[in-house]
């Protein structure tokens, strides 16, 4: 497993395999999660991704329970879904995890 060093400044200089296995360029944004244990970096494209793929997962619950339902209800129920990702996601960096 690759390895390196935290310097002076407090940069730390991530091996290229891994820049290159996410795509990763200067000056892209990566948000540090401290776990506990450990230190996760995740990318925030990547962030951005896993969000929509929870929306549409919840957008395809909803519709598959819903199917019957009139579409101004099923907007509201994706609407509140919406406001419920965003409130644990701000509830999670709150408690910085």
């Amino acid at each position: 497993m690759p390895e390196t060093k935290v310097r002076a400044n407090g940069q730390v200089q991530l091996p290229k395999g891994i820049l290159n296995r996410y795509g990763l360029k200067r000056d892209d944004v990566l948000e540090v999660r401290d776990t506990g244990i450990g230190i996760v970096i995740i990318p925030e494209r990547i962030k951005r991704k896993m969000a929509k793929e929870r929306i549409f997962e919840l957008v395809k619950k909803e519709w598959a329970r819903n199917r019957w339902t009139n579409s101004a209800t099923l907007d509201r129920a994706i609407n509140q879904a919406v406001r419920n990702i965003r409130a644990d996601e701000r509830e999670r960096i709150r408690a910085g995890v």
